[in-house]
């Protein structure tokens, strides 16, 4: 570490035991090898790496969605509590419906998304981005919610996973910019008041 650098304190997190350091820099040096982009650029080096990685977590939390969704329905088709089969309950399986259909409408939009990053460029399409983002992080939480309760006990058990990737997607809501920057991206794209380009001093 450098002269200068401390860590004050680790602050342990809802997704232990991923931990984060409360640090204080005191006449820190920093050398120009380890300076990215120039001096005073280091935000728009890594906006470069904030929208390759939020359609990367978007896909991330997807599939997490996806698995809590088909567990829920493996589950409910073999609990039967009385004689019955959980899974004839519409009490189970609308809210399982809907979710499916949120699966299955952003896995396209991630697709294309994605597809688009590849062929037209990163910033082209950061309303897109930023809406797979924000909705799938969602989408997980409600999901592995929604799973846990068709478990019952048993999911909110460590026996089960719900609870881990409850846990581990809750973090993405906030992490890469909140979802409420994310929205707020997609405003601003929608009303005209930010533009479809890269940060000024970064190429795609």
């Amino acid at each position: 570490s450098a002269p200068g650098f401390k860590a004050e304190e680790f602050l342990w997190t809802f997704n232990m035991p991923t931990d984060h350091a409360h640090v204080t820099l005191k006449g820190v040096r920093v050398p120009v090898t380890a300076v990215f982009g120039g001096e005073g650029r280091g935000l728009q080096v890594v906006q470069h790496f904030f929208n390759e990685n939020r359609i990367r977590q978007a896909a991330s939390s997807l599939g997490a969605a996806q698995y809590c969704v088909n567990e829920a329905v493996a589950y409910a088709n073999h609990r039967a509590p009385f004689g019955k089969k959980l899974s004839t309950n519409q009490g189970i399986q609308f809210p399982l419906v809907e979710l499916q259909t949120q699966c299955e409408m952003l896995r396209a939009l991630i697709h294309k998304t994605a597809w688009q990053m590849d062929t037209i460029g990163n910033f082209a399409v950061s309303d897109k981005v930023s809406m797979c983002n924000y909705w799938a992080n969602r989408l997980c939480c409600e999901a592995a919610d929604q799973a846990m309760q068709v478990h019952g006990g048993l999911g909110y058990s460590r026996h089960k996973p719900f609870e881990h990737i409850y846990r581990h997607h809750r973090r993405y809501r906030i992490t890469e910019g909140a979802e409420e920057i994310q929205m707020r991206r997609v405003a601003g794209y929608m009303f005209g008041f930010m533009d479809q380009r890269a940060p000024k001093g970064v190429t795609e």
